[in-house]
C-alpha cells in the first residue's frame, strides 16, 4: 500500500516534493505506526468486504477495521463472526492464489468485544491470521489490558506478525477522580508490551455518551470541554518526551452523500483534523469512504515543515541552539523542536512531502473536489 498511489504512479511531480513510501504489515514498526491513516470501520456482517479489497474498490483505502463490537447489535454477533470467517477465508485464498498481492492488502484489523472473544477469533482463524495486521481492543483498561496483550504476544511468539490497537473509552478515563491513576496504570502495561502497540485510539463517542452530549456538524470534539480535558490528559501521558506511541484522532460522525467539498460535513471534518494534527494526533477513525481522502491529505507534510525538520536534526549536534528558518519566517530551536522534527520526518515517509507551492487544499482539490 501507499498513500496517494495513483498520483505517485502517474508522475504528478507537481504535487509531491518527496513521494510517500510504500508499506505493508511487515514494515518496521517505527514507520508503520504512522501509516494507519484513515482507518475505515466496517461491520463484520458486511458480505462484500473481501471482494471490495480484492477488486480495490477504494484504492486509497489503506486501513480497514472489521468491527464485531459497536457496529453490531447484540443479536448480530454470531452472524458477524460467521461472516468474518468467510471474509478472512476469501482473502487468505486470494493471497495464496495470487489474485490479491500483499502490496495491495490494506492494514486489516478485527475489533473484538472482549478477551474471551479475542481468544475465540484467534482459535477460529488459526493460520489465516497472516491476513491480519492485528486486533483493535475496545474498553481497554487495567482490568483487561494485560490479558488482551498477552494473547497478542502469544500469537507473535507463534510466528504471526500481529499488532494491538487499544481503545481508551471506558468511564475510568473520562471521570476526573479516576483518570490519572488509570492512565498511569495503562501506560505501565503498554510499556511492557510496547513492541506490539501500533496505535492508541480514543473512544470519544463513548465519552460523549457518558455525558449525554453530542457534537454538532459545526463543532469539533474539542468544543466539548469535559471530553477535551480527557484528550488533553491522554496526550500528556502518552506523547511526552520521546514517546514511541501514536495516538489517533476520534471518529467524525457526519458525512454527505454528494459532497463537492463545500458541505458542512466536509468542512467540519477538516476543522477537526486540523485540531487533531495540531495536538499531535496522527490519523483518524472513519465511518464513511468520503473521509479517506481528507484525513490522509491533511497529514501530508508541507515543504516548509520538511525543510525545518531536516535542518533541526542536522544542527542538533550542540554547535547551535537556535537558527532562523530557511523560509525566513520563524526561529528553529534545536532542543525544544527536536522531537517534533523526528515526528515530522516519519510522517513525511508515510504521507509524503508536498511541493513548495502546494498546500493540503491543493491536493484535496485534485483528490476530492473533482
Amino acid at each position: 500500500m501507499r498513500f496517494f498511489d495513483k498520483e505517485v504512479l502517474d508522475g504528478q511531480n507537481t504535487l509531491f516534493y518527496e513521494a510517500p513510501r510504500p508499506f505493508t504489515k511487515y514494515t518496521e514498526i517505527q514507520r508503520l505506526r504512522y501509516c494507519v491513516g484513515a482507518a475505515l470501520y466496517m461491520p463484520a456482517t458486511r458480505e462484500m468486504i473481501a471482494q471490495e479489497i480484492i477488486t480495490r474498490k477504494h484504492p486509497s483505502l489503506t486501513t480497514i477495521v472489521i468491527d464485531l463490537e459497536d457496529a453490531l447489535g447484540d443479536l448480530q454477533v454470531e452472524g458477524g463472526i460467521d461472516q468474518l470467517n468467510k471474509t478472512i477465508d476469501t482473502l487468505s485464498t486470494a493471497l495464496h492464489e495470487g489474485t490479491l498481492l500483499i502490496e495491495h492488502l490494506p492494514l486489516l484489523f478485527v475489533r473484538v468485544r472482549d478477551v474471551m472473544q479475542l481468544q475465540q477469533i484467534i482459535q477460529m482463524l488459526g493460520e489465516r491470521q497472516h491476513v491480519l495486521t492485528g486486533y483493535v481492543l475496545p474498553k481497554f483498561s487495567q482490568d483487561n489490558g494485560r490479558a488482551f496483550l498477552e494473547l497478542i504476544e502469544q500469537q507473535n511468539k507463534s510466528g504471526y506478525k500481529l499488532y494491538a490497537m487499544p481503545i481508551l473509552e471506558s468511564p475510568h478515563f473520562l471521570l476526573k477522580e479516576q483518570r490519572m491513576d488509570n492512565l498511569l496504570a495503562i501506560r505501565a502495561i503498554l510499556v511492557e508490551f510496547e513492541q506490539y502497540i501500533l496505535n492508541i485510539r480514543i473512544g470519544t463517542t463513548d465519552f460523549c455518551g457518558l455525558l449525554g452530549v453530542r457534537r454538532t456538524i459545526s463543532s469539533t470534539i474539542y468544543d466539548i470541554h469535559p471530553v477535551r480535558s480527557c484528550i488533553e490528559d491522554i496526550l500528556n501521558i502518552f506523547l511526552r518526551d520521546d514517546s514511541p506511541y501514536i495516538i489517533s484522532g476520534s471518529v467524525w460522525e457526519y458525512f454527505s452523500q454528494q459532497d463537492d467539498g463545500t458541505s458542512s460535513a466536509f468542512l467540519g471534518l477538516l476543522r477537526e483534523i486540523e485540531m487533531d494534527r495540531l495536538n499531535g494526533l496522527i490519523g483518524k477513525t472513519i465511518i464513511h469512504p468520503s473521509h479517506i481522502e481528507p484525513v490522509n491529505a491533511m497529514y501530508t507534510v508541507t515543504h516548509e515543515e520538511f525543510i525545518d525538520a531536516k535542518r533541526i536534526l542536522q544542527l542538533s549536534d550542540g554547535q547551535l541552539g537556535v537558527q532562523k528558518s530557511e523560509y525566513g519566517n520563524k526561529m528553529n530551536e534545536m532542543k525544544p523542536h527536536f522531537n517534533w522534527a523526528k515526528r515530522i520526518l516519519l510522517r513525511a515517509e508515510a504521507f509524503g512531502v508536498l511541493q513548495p507551492n502546494v498546500q493540503y487544499m491543493d491536493l484535496l482539490q485534485r483528490k476530492v473536489l473533482k
